[in-house]
């Protein structure tokens, strides 16, 4: 049987204890990736590298910064890359074309790259000029603790979140929906004008604010722009976890977890009419609304945990690790 690497990241998963067993982490005792910063994670990787078989780094600008150090210092780099997403492409922009063929030579070097969605491989693999091979897709999982069903309902229509969130079709919708809808959002997110009276928005409230409003929420709707780039995970993963029927968009970020009429209702793109009749049909049917809840939950219970997330990331890793021979390219 193959040894699995040893492996050094930047990585901050302390809800698996199969992860925190299995990797070794750069930040101390009482220390998060946020608050060392990207240089000093970046040299602490660097650092310590060469005791480690393979290095993960999450994150854009950890993954540039060390992949950087690494090239510039003719020093193998041993990189897995994870958390990189694709931003809309600018060919005219010369700091994009410059930032582009950057991360198009670290990526080289690196032993690979992790994705959360199974679309992104194709699309990552095109952007830094990669083959397929070369990339992995590791399901996401919740990040609810305790996943299980939250029976209050107060009637509300919730929606939670800041990235490539589509709110200009959310309070289209809205207009069509029997209920007061919940925006949660981000204290520089632009929201529509004017927005229907029965939309309410919230900004920047704590967590622990924005699990009670979906606690006793009777739908979570999660309406997305299209891109290259998975989003809107994390929240329909806190939603399913606790029982609430979801409807989405269906995007990258969607497909590979969410079923139309199994365990949620898709929408298409700026279908605010499809999104409005999703909702509606969930708050008028309390019999689906049950039945998708209770697949999506039974899912996040079975599938979709931190361990299970970590074991899949760790022999995404080994897979890597073991085609690059342990050694990542130089070229």
């Amino acid at each position: 049987m193959n040894e699995p690497p040893s492996i050094l990241t930047n990585m901050a998963f302390h809800q698996s204890r199969l992860w925190r067993d299995s990797v070794e982490s750069i930040c101390r005792q009482g220390e998060s990736p946020d608050e060392l910063g990207t240089l000093r994670q970046a040299y602490r990787l660097l650092r310590r590298r060469p005791a480690f078989d393979a290095v993960v780094t999450m994150g854009p600008r950890v993954s540039l910064a060390y992949g950087l150090l690494c090239a510039l210092l003719r020093r193998p780099s041993r990189q897995i890359m994870t958390e990189v997403f694709l931003d809309p492409p600018r060919p005219a922009c010369p700091l994009w074309k410059l930032k582009t063929a950057l991360f198009r030579w670290v990526a080289r070097r690196s032993l690979g790259l992790l994705t959360n969605s199974s679309g992104e491989v194709e699309l990552i693999a095109r952007r830094f000029r990669l083959p397929e091979s070369r990339l992995r897709f590791v399901p996401m999982y919740t990040t609810i603790e305790n996943p299980g069903l939250r029976q209050d309902n107060d009637g509300s229509v919730v929606s939670i979140g800041r990235t490539l969130r589509d709110l200009d079709t959310l309070a289209a919708a809205a207009r069509e929906i029997p209920a007061p809808v919940l925006i949660v959002a981000g204290q520089h997110d632009c929201i529509p004008s004017p927005l229907p009276a029965n939309v309410k928005v919230l900004r920047d409230i704590p967590l622990d604010d924005t699990y009670a409003l979906l606690a006793r929420a009777a739908v979570a709707v999660a309406p997305l722009l299209p891109a290259e780039r998975s989003t809107g995970q994390v929240f329909f993963f806190e939603a399913m976890a606790m029982g609430k029927p979801v409807v989405a968009t269906r995007s990258i970020g969607t497909t590979d977890y969410l079923r139309d009429n199994e365990n949620a209702l898709l929408a298409a793109p700026g279908d605010a009419a499809g999104l409005a009749a999703a909702v509606n049909r969930l708050l008028a049917d309390p019999d689906l609304a049950a039945r998708l809840a209770a697949r999506a939950l039974e899912q996040c219970q079975r599938e979709w945990t931190p361990d299970a997330r970590a074991r899949r990331q760790l022999e995404a890793i080994g897979e890597l690790w073991r085609t690059g021979g342990g050694r990542p390219p130089t070229s």
